[in-house]
């Protein structure tokens, strides 16, 4: 009996160790010498490392005097650009393609949906460029130039107290910031788990997109009415006081990111609302996914959509939250551009998002943004925030 279990412990050993060697492997072969020559069709079933080296906005595998984009699902380049691609990323799809094109500089974005501003300038930078641990993948050159899009002010941050000062950077610095040693050794798995997935589920069908429809909204386009779904809006779910503490949650964010950064020249651009590049002829705005934070520590952060407020409240509150922003980025030393201006003079044209995904811009959108932020790539811009509307 003993030597039976002696022997079975000694073949599970042996299948441990043999798997562990296999998965090493693998990983060694994958990442570092077939990743370079992979589909970019495949960038969708890749963890964050990988898919950076894979990005079509660059000339180089390993980005050269680059220019870096930093934000949340914009800087990452969702919208119907990218579905009109079928969601493969092999073609041009968001702004960093459009300053790529424009500039011929490598181009390469730290974008992540849904990131708030820690998130977005902490947590995705320690990630991609502070780990130097891991021999599956070259380490990340500094880029030139960073231009960080800031769209969502809402924060995972979950403070315990009210004033969240006191905890705010000892929780970016230990938790955000805190390099995780296992992380690049899971990107294999992680892209064996995601293909398999994807062929299971969709073997027979093709993979559905949400679209959002209806007609609950009504904008004015080169003195046409046409009809949108509900539209987002500018943080009108948070009171004064959890304004300022998104913005504090900012504050601390930028300032970690220009201590790792000192010396790279950083340009911060507020990317606004869909509803406020608009003008809607009824005075009211159906909102979707508005957010609604609980008190600190609280258990209850939600979403709700289909309410109503009028137009005018979304614009003074984008108006109020831009100049926030303003005053904390300039005292950073960064530079600061409001995107609304050369946004709004589109939307007087021709919708910049939608028609599938209104949430985010689309190829015109995305057009306008890059190529102003192109021209102005050399600036050390101070936008004043510019609330007035194209004639």
């Amino acid at each position: 009996m003993l030597k039976r279990l002696k022997a079975g412990m000694a073949n599970a050993m042996l299948v441990v160790v043999t798997l562990v060697i296999t998965y090493a492997i693998g990983e060694v072969v994958f990442f570092r010498f077939a990743l370079p020559h992979l589909s970019l069709t495949l960038r969708t079933f890749l963890a964050e490392k990988p898919d950076f080296f894979l990005q079509n906005s660059k000339d180089h595998y390993i980005p050269q005097d680059y220019i870096a984009l930093v934000g949340d699902s914009y800087a990452a380049g969702l919208g119907d650009w990218l579905l009109s691609t079928g969601d493969k990323k092999d073609k041009p799809f968001h702004s960093a393609n459009v300053i790529h094109d424009v500039l011929k500089r490598d181009v390469a974005t730290f974008g992540r949906a849904a990131a708030g501003s820690a998130e977005a300038m902490v947590q995705r930078i320690a990630r991609l460029m502070a780990d130097d641990t891991c021999y599956l993948f070259p380490s990340i050159p500094e880029p030139s130039r960073f231009l960080v899009y800031i769209f969502l002010l809402q924060w995972d941050v979950k403070p315990t107290r009210a004033d969240v000062r006191p905890e705010l950077d000892a929780f970016l610095e230990g938790t955000y910031a805190a390099p995780v040693r296992w992380r690049c050794h899971a990107a294999f798995g992680d892209f064996i788990f995601k293909l398999a997935r994807y062929a299971i589920k969709y073997a027979w069908r093709n993979p559905g997109v949400i679209d959002r429809k209806g007609n609950v909204n009504e904008i004015t386009i080169a003195g046409r009415t046409i009809g949108t779904p509900e539209l987002n809006v500018p943080s009108l779910g948070l009171s004064d006081a959890q304004v300022d503490t998104a913005v504090t949650v900012y504050e601390h964010s930028l300032a970690w990111f220009r201590r790792r950064f000192p010396d790279i020249p950083t340009t911060v651009v507020y990317i606004p609302s869909p509803s406020v590049v608009y003008r809607f002829p009824s005075g009211e705005v159906s909102a979707d996914m508005v957010y609604f934070p609980d008190a600190p520590g609280g258990p209850n952060d939600r979403y709700k959509s289909f309410i109503k407020y009028p137009a005018a409240q979304a614009y003074a509150a984008s108006q109020k939250i831009c100049e926030k922003m303003r005053a904390v980025t300039l005292k950073a030393g960064a530079g600061f551009i409001d995107a609304r201006p050369t946004l709004r003079k589109r939307a007087a044209e021709t919708t910049i998002h939608g028609p599938r995904d209104w949430g985010h811009l689309n190829e015109q959108g995305y057009r306008a943004l890059g190529t102003m932020l192109a021209k102005r790539i050399d600036e050390k811009p101070a936008d004043a925030c510019d609330d007035t509307w194209p004639q």
